[in-house]
């Protein structure tokens, strides 16, 4: 707890003082920013710059070298910039700097987030909008074979396992998410869900979405060039396999749409929920001993994450935004409440490959910057949570129970310790409406 007091004192210190910071140190404070969370293999100075005249990021290098920036933010509009940026979307961000040439917004056309209420009397989340994304969308075992996420385990004598257990991650998310909205609710939140449990945020399950949308999504991605002429034909052939399809067209557009239905919902916390497996257990059809929780917030872009101006823009927002700082700091008390409640350790960066090669450490303890395409693109603080290890050898045995996960146990702790996450910051974090 003295731990994440101290990152919330920063955050306060941070919000009560920057305004008045003279512009070296406000140079000072985002070069540090971008080095530490944001440009994982220090190969994106070329795309950026921070000096007297402000931030300024540059389509190319060779842009940078002809001082021709694509975008750019003022020191006197950075605090307006940073207060206001979370109520729009990149679209409207476009709009509004594209027509005017500058990040300035009229006042009251967005409404601003909404802040822990300071009446005794009102339930503790009262009027806190909290956008909740179950990750995957497996309803059953065959989506979670397309998805790439269904754990089986034949039974075996020595691991004490005498059925095999099977195991979609799309139902355990969506399990915790149901428990946790009905928890939140009760205590005056407004909690919306990305999708339900049989359907993806498009509204309708993987099959219907193939169904009735895959043919014109080809023509679209085709039309705007993201796909050439001999991938559709492919698509459109009967040679295609639905794993291609799933991966290739629909699950980055499935994500997009969550983020779009995210934003628009406009939540002041949002709340990504995943279970983790062994990355060295090929194939989850054995167990492992290995069990850990993490967190991810957004950043670490890597040297090719800057190629488009979408990507661009939103490195801009998670720069000059309190989005990142706050993601961590809210992050900081879910890795705590796992490690408490579900006694699963915090993963250090030696713990998994991908921690050590795609991810930027944070102060906080099991908290990670990794550039995912949700907390990239999200624009309210994010809690990207990893809470334990499916494939472990007594975890698994633990979330097979019930065929309604809402009633496993083990997802009730799950859910409990999400929820006491939420509650312990709030408790802490104190902002007038």
């Amino acid at each position: 707890m003295k731990h994440n007091l101290c990152i919330l004192l920063f955050l306060v210190f941070k919000a009560n003082t920057f305004a008045q910071k003279d512009i070296p140190s406000k140079i000072k404070y985002y070069i540090n920013k971008a080095e530490k969370y944001l440009d994982k293999e220090k190969a994106l100075s070329g795309y950026y710059s921070i000096d007297k005249e402000g931030i300024k990021i540059y389509s190319s290098p060779q842009d940078k070298a002809n001082q021709k920036a694509e975008f750019t933010v003022s020191w006197l509009l950075s605090d307006y910039l940073d207060d206001k940026i979370q109520n729009h979307t990149t679209q409207q961000m476009f709009d509004i700097y594209f027509k005017t040439g500058i990040f300035k917004f009229p006042e009251g056309e967005y409404p601003d987030a909404v802040y822990i209420k300071k009446n005794p009397n009102a339930k503790k989340l009262e009027g806190i909008r909290i956008a909740i994304d179950p990750g995957h969308i497996a309803n059953d075992f065959t989506m979670g074979d397309l998805e790439k996420k269904h754990i089986i385990i034949k039974g075996d004598s020595i691991n004490g396992i005498k059925d095999s257990i099977e195991i979609a991650e799309g139902m355990l998310t969506f399990a915790t998410a149901k428990l946790l909205k009905d928890k939140l609710e009760k205590e005056g939140a407004i909690v919306f869900l990305t999708r339900t449990a049989d359907k993806c945020a498009f509204g309708k399950t993987f099959s219907q979405w193939k169904k009735h949308d895959f043919k014109n999504t080809l023509d679209s991605l085709f039309k705007i060039g993201e796909l050439k002429s001999s991938q559709k034909k492919y698509f459109l052939s009967s040679k295609v396999k639905e794993r291609d399809i799933f991966r290739v067209i629909f699950r980055d557009l499935e994500l997009a749409k969550r983020v779009e239905l995210i934003n628009t919902f406009k939540p002041d916390y949002t709340v990504i929920i995943h279970f983790n497996v062994d990355e060295s257990n090929l194939e989850w059809k054995k167990t492992t001993s290995k069990n850990f929780n993490m967190c991810f917030v957004a950043g670490a872009f890597m040297k090719n994450d800057l190629s488009n101006k979408e990507k661009r823009f939103e490195f801009l927002r998670l720069l000059v935004s309190d989005d990142l700082e706050k993601s961590i700091a809210l992050s900081s008390f879910f890795t705590k409440q796992f490690e408490l409640e579900l006694q699963v350790p915090i993963a250090k960066t030696g713990d998994a490959k991908y921690l050590l090669e795609g991810c930027l450490p944070s102060e906080a303890e099991g908290v990670y910057c990794r550039n995912l395409q949700l907390p990239r693109y999200i624009h309210s603080p994010v809690v990207y949570g990893e809470t334990l290890y499916q494939d472990n050898i007594n975890e698994c045995k633990l979330l097979y129970e019930e065929t309604d996960k809402t009633k496993n146990k083990r997802i009730q702790q799950v859910a409990e310790a999400y929820f006491n996450g939420i509650m312990n910051f709030a408790n802490t974090i104190k902002k007038s409406p």
